[in-house]
């Protein structure tokens, strides 16, 4: 018998362990030249991922040409743009929205949708699509955009250089500043109080569904109808109802509007109706910006507006939709908000400590302001009225909204019960009582200037 030759055993051995670790390396090196193939065709510069990109940007592209050429067919002899001719030339654009759009534009800049695309054209002709800086000559970059939570029955939208402040959502409060530093809060007016053949121009249908949801907190008598121009300072009752319609038909397509997350402030103390008017503001620690007229309190409100959106007075309409908000999101009763609101508001029968900001008992004095802190505290008494600076304690607040129970009452656009006092306000003061609750109506005639009473501004 031959014998067997133990090398050649060995060598045998061998070489099948050198197969099978071959076998191995070269399956690794194709699980690498797989992933590499995935991530060239997938990845965040792959070949598919740069093909969807540019057609999206593509799609920008001719959606933005489509507005220039319009816009270019639209210029005057004085080399203005002339909005007759625009709005023609915007009307046969294709793929416009014209209800997004809001058609027939009345002044510039307006913002139009086409291909689903929003694009603004300034004052000069200027065509900017949204994410584009407008080169205007403010080289000033925009802040990122954060996207906000919405749902089924109301989303919030975010004006241009907004953002939203972190932590805040729907359930709590939702609450952006805008890029003046002003802060707003979200009022959700759900969309389910509509009829399912409601659209944006049914404005009666939208206003009647509005009260109705509301009507724990409506009151008769107590409309939003135009007055006289020396209420608020619109001409005529068209303009007044032109302005509510916008308002009506912008809370019905986001299911909510904005308002000021604190009562509007100034940088100055006033003391007197003679006071020169400063510039409005939205922020933590300013003074009340009180001492106004209904009408002054109106054109102040307009110098708030942002990111192309409307600021304005609120309607009587929207106090009360503020009102079933905060009950619906179940952080306060009825009682709390109709009956007494003393339990969260700065009114003269309560009692409460501060421990930061500014407070007055005489705010018609300039030397009368003193500051509380955490080693210089201040307890209000039972029965005596002091002036706060604008969020200084939490225990007035509710849903991210500061103030809007006591403090100052607070100028609205709805017309009074009372032919010779037209001017209406809400939510009480800090010279009366918890029962003067938030939800609770007061009368003014048009040249009323006091301490006791400023405003809130809404954004649509």
């Amino acid at each position: 018998m031959k014998k067997l030759d133990l090398k050649t055993k060995r060598q045998g051995k061998t070489n099948k362990g050198i197969t099978l670790i071959a076998l191995v390396i070269t399956i690794i090196v194709l699980l690498i030249l797989a992933g590499i193939s995935i991530a060239t065709l997938t990845g965040e510069n792959g070949v598919l991922t740069k093909g969807n990109t540019a057609k999206v940007e593509n799609e920008k592209a001719t959606a933005k040409e489509k507005v220039q050429v319009a816009v270019m067919g639209s210029f005057g002899t004085d080399g203005k743009i002339d909005l007759d001719s625009l709005n023609k030339n915007l009307n046969q654009v294709e793929g416009i929205d014209k209800e997004k759009s809001k058609l027939p534009i009345t002044s510039l800049p307006a913002t139009v949708v086409v291909d689903d695309y929003k694009i603004t054209i300034g004052e000069k002709g200027q065509v900017t699509i949204e994410g584009e800086k407008e080169d205007s000559g403010d080289h000033t970059e925009n802040p990122p955009e954060a996207i906000l939570p919405s749902t089924d029955n109301t989303k919030p939208f975010l004006p241009e250089g907004a953002q939203k402040i972190e932590g805040t959502d729907l359930d709590t409060g939702l609450v952006i500043k805008d890029k003046n530093q002003n802060e707003w809060v979200w009022i959700e007016v759900p969309k389910s109080i509509y009829s399912e053949t409601t659209t944006s121009s049914d404005y009666t249908e939208i206003e009647t569904a509005m009260q109705s949801y509301a009507s724990d907190y409506r009151q008769s008598g107590w409309t939003d109808t135009f007055y006289s121009t020396a209420q608020h300072g619109f001409a005529n009752a068209t303009e007044y109802n032109n302005h509510k319609n916008g308002m009506l038909s912008s809370v019905f397509e986001n299911g909510g509007f904005y308002i000021g997350r604190y009562e509007t402030g100034t940088n100055t103390a006033r003391f007197s109706k003679t006071d020169s008017l400063t510039t409005p503001v939205i922020q933590r620690d300013a003074y009340p910006y009180n001492w106004v007229t209904c009408n002054q309190s109106q054109t102040k409100a307009t110098e708030l507006a942002t990111g192309e959106k409307t600021s304005s007075l609120l309607f009587g309409i929207q106090w009360d939709l503020v009102m079933k908000f905060i009950e619906e999101k179940g952080v306060k009763t009825q009682e709390e908000l109709k009956t007494n609101s003393g339990s969260w508001g700065n009114y003269k029968d309560v009692t409460f400590e501060i421990t930061r900001g500014l407070y007055t008992t005489a705010p018609t004095t300039s030397d009368s302001w003193r500051e509380a802190s955490e080693t210089s505290k201040y307890t209000k008494p039972t029965s005596s009225g002091v002036l706060l600076t604008i969020g200084v304690i939490d225990r007035n607040s509710v849903l991210g909204i500061y103030d809007l129970a006591g403090n100052v009452a607070e100028w609205t656009l709805e017309k009074s019960s009372s032919t010779g006092y037209p001017c209406a306000s809400r939510g009480g003061s800090y010279t009366y009582s918890g029962s003067d609750s938030s939800a609770y109506r007061y009368t003014g005639s048009t040249p009323a200037a006091t301490s006791v009473v400023s405003f809130r501004v809404a954004l649509w």
